[in-house]
């Protein structure tokens, strides 16, 4: 306070300013088609939308809408919602009881909340220093979003060639993703909760039972192109064995029949 001593009303204002000025962005690249991913799925779901309400009868639906909004919300029937909501409540406590009870209550829970939000600050915070600690003062945020204040366009001449990764054997790409002769740098993704440390990603991602990773980097003769590369879940084995078994049920039981009344009608006796 003693150098900036507005600093502790200002700051707060500024902060909210540097968001709104950050969607301000946001909204302004999304209108002039430089999120041109977001702009088309809003555009075409826009698009799709004005079909289906322009063949929406929206009088009838509004008008029955409301109409079962007061039948079911203010008929007299809502008499037996009264007794059966005070049916739940201690008879033996005053009006007085139960409200300080839920006052309480609702104080328990605002305390643990505003604890966990504390912990939470507390914890980027320390991550934060950390960071800085390992990796040097600077911390940039990358954007998901386009939030730069101008633009950068690529010069008239500027380049670009499609990246195409070569076909390889089976062998060379299992032995590239295992690390052989591959150097990894690990990042500044940490982790730990009283001294957080790098995260060390293994090199060799494969899981058990699987052949590669990459399968659509392997020539059209390997043997490992058979096999697509991925693992089903339980859920989804169970699903493909209860969907075969509740296949194989029906032909059993309706298709077999069918296929002899056919043959009877097709053969004569």
């Amino acid at each position: 306070f003693g150098i900036d001593p507005i600093r502790a009303y200002l700051f707060p204002i500024q902060q909210y300013l540097g968001v709104a000025c950050n969607w301000v962005r946001v909204v302004k690249n999304i209108l002039t088609w430089e999120e041109s991913y977001i702009s088309f799925l809003i555009s075409t779901t826009c698009f799709v939308l004005s079909f289906a309400v322009f063949f929406v009868p929206w009088a009838f639906c509004i008008k029955w809408t409301l109409r079962i909004i007061v039948w079911c919300a203010f008929g007299p029937w809502m008499k037996f919602a009264d007794i059966f909501y005070f049916s739940t409540l201690d008879n033996s406590a005053t009006e007085k009881e139960r409200k300080n009870k839920m006052k309480l209550d609702r104080e328990k829970k605002l305390k643990q909340h505003k604890q966990e939000t504390q912990l939470k600050r507390e914890k980027a915070g320390k991550l934060r220093d950390f960071k800085q600690y390992m990796f040097g003062e600077h911390i940039c945020r990358v954007n998901i979003l386009k939030k730069d204040r101008y633009y950068d366009l690529p010069l008239d001449t500027s380049s670009a060639t499609p990246y195409s990764n070569m076909r390889k054997s089976l062998g060379t790409l299992c032995i590239e993703e295992a690390g052989c002769g591959l150097t990894r740098i690990e990042g500044q993704q940490l982790e730990g909760e009283l001294i957080p440390k790098i995260c060390v990603v293994p090199a060799n991602k494969v899981r058990a039972g699987q052949v590669t990773t990459r399968t659509e980097l392997l020539n059209s003769n390997s043997p490992g192109k058979i096999y697509s590369g991925k693992d089903d879940s339980a859920i989804s084995a169970a699903i493909k064995v209860g969907s075969i078994l509740v296949g194989a049920g029906a032909i059993t039981m309706y298709g077999i029949p069918l296929l002899s009344s056919i043959a009877r009608l097709v053969i004569p006796k």
